[in-house]
């Protein structure tokens, strides 16, 4: 019965155990921010936006400023993607090996063991579609950008590649500002996508007369893994007429779109960039 008291004593330990270390760790939904309460998340989502705006802003100023009689992105839209995928994981792995006393030609132990584990992912996408002329119209201050020193709060060098494809086209190499129906082909794409991933583990052990816990092995871990993948698509903008819902005038409004081949790729970009988050966060922990 003493033995068996310790046992019990144990296991309750190790549930104790259990449920404060795995509170947190897949056990509910991940909060975007690290610390602090929700208004901390708001605040890092506004600042992301804030930069991913003021970074395409820049990056077409840049090009004005460069080139003053315009570039053929000037009559072209940007669509752009933010995906935030936040994944949290526990694992809680105890093992006891039980000795009762036995004769010296025959020594007797059992050990056991327990694993439980647990996985919460949560993904949030914003979708944004601008025209490239209204990007140009205004500017953000130095100020205005957060400039944080990771993920998507830093330089996104969009600027630097799209200075790439401005020379590819005044070099012919390709020629996007071909006005035949071939423009409608023409997309230019850009993608930053940031993984930070954080562990943790906790190997402690007893051993007693007759028995000893976790002798051996990790007792429980803890992850978190943070994905922020921005997706940008430049394309011509196609317009497209949409009937008004004021019956009483009948206006017709003029709207601006992409073209379907800069949808198509964005979409397909965006669904390979989502599989192989997934295919990342179903891996070996």
């Amino acid at each position: 019965m003493h033995e068996r008291g310790r046992i019990l004593s144990a296991t309750r330990l190790l549930t104790c155990l259990a449920c404060m270390l795995l509170s947190d760790c897949g056990m509910r939904v991940p909060d975007i921010q690290e610390v602090g309460g929700r208004a901390e998340g708001q605040r890092f989502v506004q600042a992301v936006l804030t930069n991913i705006t003021c970074e395409l802003r820049a990056a077409l100023t840049d090009l004005h400023r460069t080139f003053p009689k315009g570039t053929f992105i000037d009559k072209w839209g940007v669509q752009t993607t933010l995906t935030l995928t936040y994944d949290e994981n526990g694992e809680l792995a105890p093992n006891i090996l039980w000795s009762p006393p036995s004769p010296a030609t025959s020594i007797f132990s059992l050990g056991s063991g327990l694993t439980f584990s647990s996985d919460a992912t949560r993904i949030n996408t914003i979708n944004a579609y601008y025209l490239v002329s209204d990007l140009e119209r205004a500017k953000c201050s130095d100020e205005a950008r957060p400039d944080g020193p990771f993920l998507l709060q830093s330089d996104l060098k969009l600027s630097e590649w799209l200075f790439d494809a401005v020379s590819a086209s005044m070099t012919n190499t390709i020629n996007f500002a071909n006005t035949g129906l071939a423009v409608s082909q023409n997309v230019i794409q850009h993608e930053v996508k940031f993984q930070i991933v954080t562990s943790g583990t906790l190997s402690p052990s007893w051993a007693l007369t007759r028995l000893v816990v976790n002798g051996n092995g990790t007792l429980a871990s803890g992850g978190r893994t943070r994905t922020n993948d921005l997706l940008i698509t430049f394309a011509p903008a196609a317009p497209a007429v949409v009937a008004a819902a004021n019956k009483q005038t009948g206006k017709l409004a003029v709207e601006s779109q992409p073209i379907r081949q800069g949808a198509d790729l964005h979409l397909s970009a965006a669904i390979a960039a989502g599989v192989e988050t997934a295919l990342r966060g179903n891996g070996p922990r």
